[in-house]
C-alpha cells in the first residue's frame, strides 16, 4: 500500500552484455583543512576506463549511499548501462561520505557553510589521492559534482567557489537556507540569492531538482 516508492527505468537494472565497473575498497582520508576530521570514500571505475586516456570525473556527496550496487540509488548499474550505450563519457566516480571528528558529525559544517573550505578540501586533499590512482581530466568542463539536500547546496557551493574545477552541478532538493548562518561570522545558503546577483558570473551549468 505504499505510494512513496521509486520508479525505475530499464537503465536501473542489469542488462545482458553490459560489462561491470569496479568499486574500490574503502579509503579513509585525514584532513588538515578540517583538523582532526576523517572521511571515508570509494571510487567507482567503469569497465571502459583506459589509463592511457584521461577520464571525466563525477563527485557524489553522501557517497556511502551509492556503495551498495543493488541499493536504493542503483547508481553503479546506471553508470554501467549509460557508459556502455555511450550516453555518458567514461567517468571516474568519487563517492565521498561526510567526515567525523571523533564522534562529532561534520556533514552540516562541510555541506551547509558558504565558504571555499569544502572546495579546497576536495581540490587540495582528496582529489590528489584520486589522481595518484587514475588518469583524470583536470578541466572543469569534464568534471561534475552532485548531492542531495545539504549535499545539494554543497555541490553548488563547490562550483561557485571553483568553477575552474567543476562546471557541472546536479543539486537535488538543495538546502539553500540558513542552516550554518552565523550573522557577521559565517555565511549560510540564504545569502546565495544576493551573491549570485551581485558577484561576477561563473561559467557553470546547474541542474536544480
Amino acid at each position: 500500500g505504499k505510494t512513496d516508492v521509486p520508479a525505475y527505468t530499464p537503465d536501473s537494472y542489469e542488462q545482458p552484455g553490459v560489462p561491470r565497473g569496479k568499486l574500490s575498497e574503502k579509503f579513509v582520508h585525514s584532513s588538515k583543512i578540517y583538523p582532526g576530521m576523517q572521511s571515508n570514500y570509494w571510487i567507482y571505475v567503469p569497465a571502459q576506463y583506459n589509463p592511457a586516456n584521461a577520464a571525466a570525473l563525477m563527485v557524489w556527496q553522501d557517497g556511502q549511499g551509492r556503495v551498495q550496487r543493488d541499493g536504493l540509488a542503483k547508481s553503479q548499474i546506471v553508470f554501467d548501462n549509460l557508459t556502455h550505450k555511450k550516453k555518458i563519457p567514461v567517468m571516474i566516480h568519487l563517492f565521498i561520505q561526510p567526515g567525523t571528528v571523533g564522534t562529532k558529525a561534520m556533514r552540516s559544517i562541510e555541506y551547509d557553510t558558504v565558504s571555499d573550505a569544502y572546495a579546497r578540501f576536495l581540490r587540495d586533499e582528496v582529489l590528489p589521492e584520486v589522481y595518484a590512482k587514475y588518469n583524470v581530466r583536470k578541466d572543469g568542463y569534464s568534471r561534475g559534482i552532485s548531492g542531495s539536500s545539504s549535499g545539494g547546496i554543497c555541490a553548488f557551493n563547490v562550483a561557485w567557489w571553483q568553477p575552474d574545477q567543476f562546471s557541472r552541478v546536479l543539486s537535488n532538493i538543495g538546502s539553500f537556507t540558513s542552516i550554518q548562518w552565523h550573522p557577521g561570522e559565517i555565511d549560510g545558503g540564504n545569502v546565495y540569492p544576493f551573491k549570485i546577483r551581485k558577484e561576477p558570473k561563473r561559467n557553470i551549468r546547474v541542474w536544480l531538482q
